[in-house]
């Protein structure tokens, strides 16, 4: 692309990349002619370093003086300015009810939430590699603040940056596109859910503070919760990847992930999707039916023989279901009994 037309068509990021450039001129300019505290406009390293006292994760160093603005840290400033710039904007969720054809309407709507899936994971995946990246004993002053974020927002309760660390990397992990596919699918009608077309919700996630979302019109009486509104869908995957990560219902989808990883194996949807007992008041069921949308619509390979029904498998345990007892009435003797008695 010829640079003039690329600059015409991306003034504002020209303009910011421009702005972040000259900060880091005049900043290192002032490093080499004084000896006094210099302050970091990308950091705010000035308000960073007043409350770095009590937080004895940040070296000394970095309380007593405020870093210039290093070359590495302008480069990834206007990396991300660049990344954020060019990133694609999120395709309003289309019409899927004027689709009359089933196998039209089902293809449309899985290359569509399949794009939203690969961002999202795209995201976890970078994110994933900032922590990786984090040596406890060396932490630089932005990510001890990514750190505490991060924290906060997959509820780890440790204050200690290598417990943090450790627990943040089990849970900061991708989900298959496959089981983001079936759980939409199932969870918004193929898109065309009130609360899909209304709140750009794909996957009925919940909400309790009043006016967070739509009310869903056979709540019970008494209930607080809403059907959460997003943005637009491309929130809605980001929030449903976080969630499966974050919350304590999904530890079992988690510890499966984890084994599989650690064993070698490929983390599949079938596999995980036995953690999604929480995910509906139908248990089970709710299982079957993910696992039976993945199965149909060949969402990924589907092993016949599967090591899920074998005790052999290091794995095996993490996804055995149970399923609830039936109860079947015996007429001649006038009794109940469990099927199978």
């Amino acid at each position: 692309m010829n640079v003039l037309v690329f600059l015409r068509q991306h003034a504002g990021l020209a303009g910011l990349i421009t702005l972040l450039l000259a900060a880091f001129l005049l900043k290192n300019a002032d490093r080499s002619g004084s000896q006094g505290t210099y302050a970091d406009p990308l950091t705010d390293l000035n308000r960073s370093v007043a409350a770095s006292d009590s937080n004895p994760q940040i070296s000394p160093q970095a309380k007593t003086k405020a870093r210039a603005v290093s070359s590495a840290n302008m480069a990834s400033s206007i990396s991300h300015a660049i990344h954020s710039s060019l990133r694609p904007k999120v395709q309003a969720l289309p019409d899927f009810s004027t689709i009359i054809d089933v196998k039209m309407k089902k293809n449309s709507f899985f290359n569509y939430v399949e794009g939203l899936a690969l961002v999202s994971n795209g995201k976890v995946t970078q994110m994933r590699n900032d922590i990786q990246r984090m040596q406890p004993e060396r932490l630089t002053q932005q990510q001890v603040q990514l750190l505490t974020r991060l924290s906060k927002r997959y509820k780890i309760k440790t204050k200690q940056a290598d417990q943090q660390i450790d627990l943040l990397l089990a849970k900061v992990d991708t989900m298959p596109v496959a089981l983001v596919l079936a759980q939409a699918a199932n969870e918004s009608a193929w898109g065309t859910s009130r609360f899909a077309t209304e709140g750009n919700n794909l996957f009925g996630q919940w909400c309790f503070s009043q006016g967070c979302g739509l009310v869903p019109s056979g709540r019970p009486d008494g209930a607080k919760y809403e059907v959460r509104k997003f943005k637009d869908p491309q929130v809605s995957v980001d929030a449903y990847i976080r969630n499966l990560n974050s919350h304590a219902s999904y530890a079992g989808l988690r510890r499966i992930r984890a084994c599989l990883s650690k064993s070698g194996e490929t983390v599949t949807a079938r596999a995980l999707s036995a953690g999604l007992i929480s995910y509906s008041s139908r248990g089970v069921e709710y299982i079957d039916d993910i696992r039976s949308m993945i199965r149909v619509n060949r969402l990924e390979p589907w092993q016949k023989n599967w090591w899920g029904n074998s005790r052999q498998h290091p794995c095996s345990e993490l996804v055995q279901l149970v399923r609830p007892k039936v109860v079947i009435e015996d007429p001649i003797h006038g009794i109940t009994v469990p099927e199978n008695y």
